[in-house]
């Protein structure tokens, strides 16, 4: 009797314990997040915020974004920090070019548009720009999750090239005068899964302050995450 009382005293915390145990349900096991979105491929239509009133544009002028990212989850959170370093191609379509007024003393450059007797196929400035991207990320858990950021990225001109052709052909200039070789500016995103909307504006203008009519660039596209 002694023995028996002994082992069921013994055995009783294990039993109670182990039922307490059970009443709380198996343990959801969360996966750390994991790096995303490192290599992104857009595709924009460029145009400049305010135009002067003599400028057209076309209302398709594309263009082209390559940026390799490092994504940093931040802990356990949807939250995630990235940078990175890419390509940008800036295309803009006028009915016209770039030009030194003359007349003033300071030469600032001004937009001329063509005479209206020339016919013309395609004019366009061409602007490239290797560049830095920050972002902030937010990003949901699943196979196709919501995504959103907001960040900014700044570069440096590296090519800029005009580009006219009519009937005598095609020529090609690779200057604009006063440029802004630094752009830098606000972007953000908003998709899900691969697939997000973009948009980027250009707090610095396209010609040198104070050297010419002032022009910020805008981009508004499609980018996808190849990795």
């Amino acid at each position: 009797m002694r023995l028996t009382t002994f082992i069921i005293c013994l055995l009783a915390p294990m039993i109670i314990f182990g039922q307490t145990e059970r009443k709380k349900g198996p343990i959801e096991i969360i996966n750390p997040p994991v790096s995303q979105d490192r290599f992104i491929f857009e595709l924009h239509n460029d145009m400049f915020l305010e135009i002067p009133g003599n400028m057209d544009i076309r209302p398709w002028s594309p263009g082209v974004n390559a940026h390799i990212m490092y994504d940093y989850p931040l802990g356990k959170s949807v939250m995630s920090f990235a940078w990175g370093y890419g390509f940008s191609s800036f295309n803009l379509h006028t009915n016209g070019e770039f030009e030194r007024d003359g007349l003033s003393p300071d030469e600032f450059v001004r937009f001329y548009p063509f005479p209206e007797n020339y016919e013309y196929k395609k004019n366009k400035v061409s602007a490239n720009f290797l560049e830095i991207p920050i972002e902030f990320r937010l990003r949901t858990r699943g196979d196709r999750p919501f995504k959103m950021s907001v960040g900014g990225k700044v570069g440096y001109l590296v090519n800029i090239h005009t580009k006219t052709r009519d009937d005598d052909g095609k020529r090609k200039f690779y200057q604009v005068p006063e440029i802004n070789r630094w752009r830098y500016g606000v972007v953000g995103r908003i998709g899900i899964g691969r697939w997000s909307l973009f948009s980027f504006y250009s707090v610095s203008t396209f010609l040198l302050p104070d050297k010419g009519v002032e022009l910020n660039p805008l981009t508004i596209g499609l980018s996808i995450a190849l990795i």
